[in-house]
């Protein structure tokens, strides 16, 4: 069995959600014909079997909402004790300083928390997703209180593009961590097509508001740093990062409440499926799977994708690639860039490249990310260096 230097989970553990937001994408248009993963399958058949496929990876639960299962803290601790690293996404909901420190606790202190803001707008945020400002400010005081690194999660339709600069903008002031997700029609969200971004939007609007944050580097596209940035020399060893583009079935997975897997969480309940744990060990279907293979290929995508210079280290979404055409191997629908050949440079280049290297550098210096990419060591938490070096690379912008 092949063993990754470092690879994400991310567990939709569960469905149940207090929070009803209007398009969320674990709610199915059908009752699941499976019930969700017992604690002793989502330990034995989920948690167990990412430690043998990366024994310095990570997981990421989520749901639904994670704190509405009532083992979560099991879960975290089984998690903790197989050495790997805990991120928890969460709506916040009825988290208090006492639940933080259990949190923290069962994670055995490696412990990262995600919160969700869409908008600065009130009312835009509302249509969105529940949770405001004034919520998410109250979380990452809890966070600060107890040492425990958090970021935002931002998804990106065309709801909220009106106020994206805005909101990225009071995000870098407040030298808050920023992850985009694009909107997808998957779940509650099918019938609402009409929220995804096109190519025009990402060139006009999204890419601009997003491409001065490095943090957003990961599994960011369209990514247009020159391929050899995602490499560095750190004392003699070379650091990588397997590149910083789409890691769809690369070094990413998504896994749902019921055990279905998926190159990237934004296809499961799709046909882009691998299989399922309870029929297939997680470790077969990430080596066997046919379409896990073709995306740890070579420049896996076709069209524009297959002959840009990028094409290797952005590899492009593949998750709108599905939702936009019905191929997960098409070019990126939502990508502005039209290379004639290998050869054609994005006038983005530069600018992305000196972004990739701060980036770079950071995780050079700093475990556990130096660990994880190339270097001995084990996983540990300091995204809080990291908050203190963005700190330091916004305040100069």
């Amino acid at each position: 069995m092949r063993r990754h230097a470092f690879f994400l989970c991310y567990f939709e553990t569960t469905r149940r959600c207090d929070q009803g937001c209007p398009h969320c994408m674990t709610d199915p248009a059908e009752p699941a014909s499976r019930p969700e993963l017992s604690t002793v399958e989502a330990q034995r058949l989920v948690l167990d079997e990412l430690r043998e496929l990366s024994p310095k990876g990570a997981v990421s639960f989520s749901g639904g909402e994670i704190l509405q299962r009532a083992d979560h803290l099991e879960l975290i601790a089984h998690n903790a004790r197989n050495g790997l690293y805990t991120f928890v996404n969460t709506s916040g909901s009825g988290l208090d300083s006492a639940r933080m420190r259990k949190l923290k606790q069962a994670a055995a202190g490696r412990l990262t928390m995600g919160f969700s803001l869409d908008s600065v707008d009130d009312d835009i945020q509302k249509k969105c997703r529940a949770g405001d400002r004034e919520r998410l400010e109250r979380l990452l005081h809890l966070c600060e209180e107890q040492n425990v690194p958090a970021f935002v999660l931002l998804t990106v339709s065309r709801r909220n593009l009106a106020s994206l600069s805005r909101t990225m903008d009071w995000l870098r002031e407040r030298k808050i961590a920023v992850i985009r997700s694009p909107f997808v029609p998957r779940g509650a969200a099918a019938n609402a097509r009409h929220l995804c971004f096109d190519r025009a939007d990402m060139g006009d609007t999204i890419h601009p508001a997003l491409r001065a944050n490095p943090l957003s580097y990961v599994s960011y596209t369209p990514f247009f740093a020159a391929p050899d940035a995602t490499r560095l020399s750190f004392g003699g060893r070379g650091l990588s990062l397997g590149n910083l583009g789409c890691q769809a079935g690369r070094t990413f997975i998504g896994i749902n409440a019921e055990g279905d897997v998926a190159p990237c969480v934004h296809l499961l309940d799709s046909p882009v499926c691998c299989g399922n744990v309870r029929d297939q060990a997680l470790s077969r279907i990430v080596a066997e799977s046919e379409i896990m293979r073709v995306l740890r290929g070579e420049r896996p995508a076709r069209g524009k994708c297959a002959r840009c210079r990028y094409g290797d280290s952005c590899r492009g979404c593949r998750a709108l690639a599905y939702y936009h055409t019905g191929d997960y191997l098409a070019e990126d629908p939502t990508c502005f860039f039209q290379p004639d050949s290998p050869a054609t440079r994005s006038p983005l280049e530069e600018t992305q490249t000196a972004n990739t290297r701060l980036f770079l550098n950071y995780l050079a210096q700093n475990r556990p990310w130096r660990d994880i990419f190339g270097v001995h060591g084990r996983l540990g938490v300091t995204l809080l260096n990291f908050k203190a070096w963005l700190n330091t690379f916004l305040g100069s912008l």
